[in-house]
């Protein structure tokens, strides 16, 4: 399956609300942090985004959800209270993008 995404700023705000439901499925158990990191904080998303010129604020939240396998090995007790931050800077940043009235900003291409 393949995304088209109209638009950085969309890209970004798609991007925000991806790492948001991420984190979300993290705190309630819902995905593992390994699942996490095939979904959104692979180090390849981290450097192509990069590259892009998408938010810096963004690329370190990516940057810092590949680093949440290490924190549950390190200091597991800390785990929950990194989600949490995690969270809490995504949906400041997601504050910072208008709602989009367009119909349609996001095109779904080769479903099998």
């Amino acid at each position: 399956m393949r995304f088209t995404v109209f638009g950085k700023e969309r890209i970004e705000k798609l991007l925000l609300i991806n790492i948001l439901g991420t984190l979300e499925a993290l705190k309630n158990k819902k995905v593992t942090i390994d699942e996490s990191e095939k979904v959104v904080f692979t180090p390849y998303t981290f450097f192509t985004l990069k590259k892009k010129g998408i938010n810096k604020k963004i690329i370190d939240l990516i940057h810092e959800g590949c680093e949440l396998e290490d924190v549950e090995f390190l200091c597991p007790d800390k785990l929950d209270n990194v989600i949490e931050d995690l969270k809490q800077r995504t949906l400041t940043l997601l504050d910072k993008y208008e709602e989009y009235k367009t119909r349609k900003w996001v095109r779904i291409d080769d479903v099998k």
